[in-house]
């Protein structure tokens, strides 16, 4: 059984890590890749995750930065062409405006962290 789609707050953490000037390389030994999973792992999102090994680990996330460099216009390159409408309509809503998504995000994790409290 595969993994559900990722949700739009878990897009929006990702987005912000990939515009972040200071994200480091799209790698799973990455620090910020690994914190973001263990971020997206809090998310109070799914109840039923079928592979609790492979959800949302930083190899996946490194899947899902991946393909923002496909729709980025700024990357020279590639990237992953595996992207979904709801990454491109984000992606759009967001690439001129990041004070906006910093501020969604931050509201996100301040979600995690009040409800771990």
């Amino acid at each position: 059984m595969r993994n559900p789609k990722w949700h739009r707050d878990e897009i929006i953490l990702a987005l912000d890590l990939y515009f972040d000037v200071n994200r480091g390389s799209i790698d799973a030994r990455n620090p910020k890749v690994i914190a973001l999973s263990e971020t997206l792992n809090k998310l109070p999102l799914f109840s039923i995750r079928p592979d609790e090994k492979r959800f949302r680990n930083p190899n996946g996330v490194c899947l899902k930065l991946s393909n923002f460099s496909a729709i980025d216009p700024d990357y020279i390159g590639k990237g992953m062409k595996a992207y979904s409408k709801l990454d491109k309509k984000l992606f759009d809503e967001f690439y001129n405006d990041r004070q906006r998504l910093k501020q969604i995000a931050h509201q996100i994790r301040q979600g995690i962290s009040s409800e771990s409290l």
